[in-house]
């Protein structure tokens, strides 16, 4: 069943300029092995971020020669979060379920490098393009001080989380083993309940509505003295709220 999830998010890929990365046409056993290790790490994204599109999942796809260790990437601006995403994918169900992530597979990420804005790896060679866009998307953010570095490893891994934060330079570190990973990732898809946000932000920008698009008022009581704001929020923006985090509202409302 996973594997013909993965089999659907690289067929996305066809008739784009990511076809071929993604074997969309290939019948070569290596090459679709390798395809769905990518389409895993976009299988996360989905689920987790609720990134319906195959092109902005793509973006935080690092995954490559240079890639300093790290596969993919996401900065979560509602929760001030950067997950930095380490995934070893195997092709049969048996590895899948009983194979553990090596730890010198954990030690050839260089977090300290990359989230310190270097542009080479330790050999000084370059970072590929994706590691580049990372650092700068890093060196934009205006407030960085406030964001946390969070490592995702999705691969089977049995090290207690005091020994993980030896490995991730001292930052948390989420597993997603393969229980995990079926529970999390592929029954949520096939009941099409997949994203459930544990914390739901919505964020309206209403700095080029008219003056009419808030009111404000003083409220006296008894005990206190209040200031009371509506907003008048567009249909557009209610609805778009709606149709990201529905699962979290249906769930939690």
């Amino acid at each position: 069943m996973l594997l013909g999830i993965l089999d659907v998010i690289r067929g996305e890929a066809k008739g784009t300029k990511w076809a071929q990365q993604y074997a969309v046409e290939s019948t070569d056993n290596e090459d679709i092995r390798q395809a769905r290790a990518k389409a895993f790490i976009h299988l996360y994204l989905k689920v987790m971020f609720g990134l319906t599109e195959f092109a902005e999942r793509e973006s935080f796809i690092t995954d490559g020669s240079y890639d300093g260790g790290i596969d993919g990437y996401y900065i979560d601006q509602d929760t001030r979060r950067i997950y930095l995403i380490q995934a070893k994918f195997r092709n049969t169900e048996r590895n899948f379920e009983t194979k553990e992530i090596e730890i010198g597979e954990l030690l050839v990420m260089e977090i300290y490098r990359i989230t310190g804005g270097k542009t080479e790896d330790e050999k000084g060679e370059g970072y590929n393009g994706k590691i580049q866009g990372l650092i700068r998307r890093i060196s934009e953010i205006p407030d960085i001080g406030r964001y946390n570095y969070h490592v995702v490893i999705l691969a089977n891994c049995k090290l207690p989380a005091e020994q993980l934060r030896k490995l991730t330079d001292g930052h948390p570190a989420t597993v997603f083993n393969f229980e995990r990973s079926y529970n999390e990732f592929v029954f949520p898809i096939v009941s099409g309940t997949y994203f459930k946000a544990q914390e739901v932000t919505i964020r309206l920008d209403l700095n080029n509505k008219s003056a009419g698009a808030k009111t404000s008022y003083s409220v006296g009581t008894p005990d206190y003295q209040c200031e009371i704001t509506v907003l008048f929020v567009p249909t557009l923006e209610i609805a778009r709220a709606m149709d990201k985090y529905r699962n979290s509202l249906l769930e939690y409302n």
